[in-house]
């Protein structure tokens, strides 16, 4: 809902000329004024916390984006998600990430561009001396100085004024005492004389501090224009200061609007229109052919057939040879890709070499028959994420949670060289994990 400019602030109010101990024109009531240079001071600290503050919820969200797509791209990558669908749930992803590049545009530029501009401002405009700020005491002497003349004349108003009401006052007590001695026959002529004599004194004195009192009055009410005149010209130098401050504030809030309206940001359309595009690129169809050819009927297959007895064995890894790790830790190591020592077709769909055919390398028994040697050298502590038995005579069994030696590293058929329980042999390298 959009306010109206009188429903903005309570201060904003039109304030009606009533006279008053309130008024401006009243000694020291111009401190109302001064002081707004002492706000003004401390609304530039209030509108840095504040823009500071916010940059700072801008770069947390960032924060929270990014740990929020690392987390989430990694558990899709690893997840049964594939093909064209899994790129497009990675969008979401990509449009966190470039969301938190975005945020953390809109808080360098709150910090860099709006917290400087009024920190330069507030130093340019402001100097605080030990006691105060040399601009409110500078104005603050200005005024003093225009209202002494005026506030001489105000006190001597006030003065003969008091001495007139009080002189008023023992008038009528007089004319009271001389109207009850006059029906008091218990009094003598002396004393009624007397009573007499003070009401006309007391009379006098009415007179004389009348005339006083309006000659004070004549003198400042003479003196009011030229007060009017120097007050004004001192309060029109805090309003165009105070002007200043106001506009500048304006301009600074138009700033911080310019900063968090990302909706004017030519990065965020183009990072919706790419995670648009993402998820409609996703093809069922297509998702499906990959995995029929990579999983499914359209997978190669080498069928049995019939293979002379030969005793000639590999002593080596094939090349696709590799295990790969269950989908969880329970899952039987036998079932996924291990050794393919005959003419077995990988997962990858492609017919590994039989080291049978007539047209395959001949491989030397003596090297095949060559044993895993323990050179006794340390090895790095790893333990075993998966369950794992061995296939082959020159491997090494474990279980999840395991803990033995590497003592080579990967081999390019992905397997290593390990030292479990006093035995030497191959595993898995992706079967574990370093300590």
């Amino acid at each position: 809902m959009r306010l109206e400019p009188d429903e903005m602030s309570h201060h904003s109010d039109d304030g009606g000329a009533v006279a008053g101990s309130e008024s401006f024109w009243e000694p020291g009531n111009y401190k109302k004024t001064t002081k707004r240079i002492e706000d003004g001071e401390k609304l530039c600290k209030d509108l840095i916390t504040l823009v500071q503050e916010r940059a700072n919820i801008e770069k947390e969200y960032a924060k929270m984006l990014k740990t929020w797509a690392t987390k989430w791209n990694k558990h899709i990558e690893n997840g049964p998600e594939y093909g064209t669908t899994e790129a497009a749930w990675k969008g979401i992803c990509s449009e966190a990430e470039r969301r938190c590049e975005l945020h953390l545009r809109v808080r360098d530029n709150l910090m860099n561009d709006v917290v400087n501009s009024i920190k330069n401002w507030q130093k340019d405009n402001y100097h605080r001396t030990m006691m105060q700020l040399k601009e409110k005491k500078e104005l603050e002497d200005q005024f003093k100085k225009a209202q002494k003349p005026w506030s001489k004349l105000l006190d001597k108003v006030n003065k003969t004024k008091s001495e007139h009401h009080t002189a008023c006052k023992s008038e009528k007590t007089a004319q009271n005492q001389e109207r009850n001695a006059t029906s008091d026959s218990s009094l003598s002529q002396d004393q009624v004389r007397k009573l007499q004599d003070k009401v006309v004194k007391c009379e006098e004195a009415v007179k004389k501090t009348k005339e006083q009192y309006e000659l004070a009055l004549l003198d400042i009410n003479n003196y009011n224009s030229r007060y009017m005149e120097d007050m004004t010209d001192v309060f029109e130098r805090c309003q165009r200061k105070e002007a200043q401050r106001l506009q500048t504030f304006k301009d600074t809030l138009f700033s911080i609007h310019k900063c968090l309206n990302i909706s004017q940001d030519p990065a965020l359309p183009q990072i919706y229109d790419e995670f648009y595009h993402t998820v409609n690129n996703a093809d069922h169809e297509k998702d499906l052919r990959w995995w029929s050819n990579t999983h499914g009927v359209n997978m190669a297959m080498a069928w049995p057939q019939f293979e002379e007895y030969n005793a000639v064995k590999s002593g080596k890894k094939s090349v696709n040879g590799a295990a790969k790790p269950p989908s969880n830790s329970t899952a039987n190591p036998s079932s996924n890709n291990h050794v393919n020592h005959s003419g077995t077709v990988n997962s990858n769909g492609v017919k590994d070499p039989n080291p049978f055919d007539d047209d395959s390398e001949e491989w030397d028994d003596a090297e095949a028959g060559v044993p895993l040697v323990d050179n006794g050298e340390p090895g790095v502590p790893v333990r075993a994420l998966y369950d794992y038995e061995a296939a082959e005579p020159d491997e090494i069994s474990f279980r999840t949670g395991d803990e033995f030696e590497k003592l080579e590293d990967e081999d390019e058929q992905g397997w290593c060289k390990g030292r479990k329980d006093g035995r030497v042999g191959l595993y898995p390298a992706n079967y574990v994990e370093p300590l």
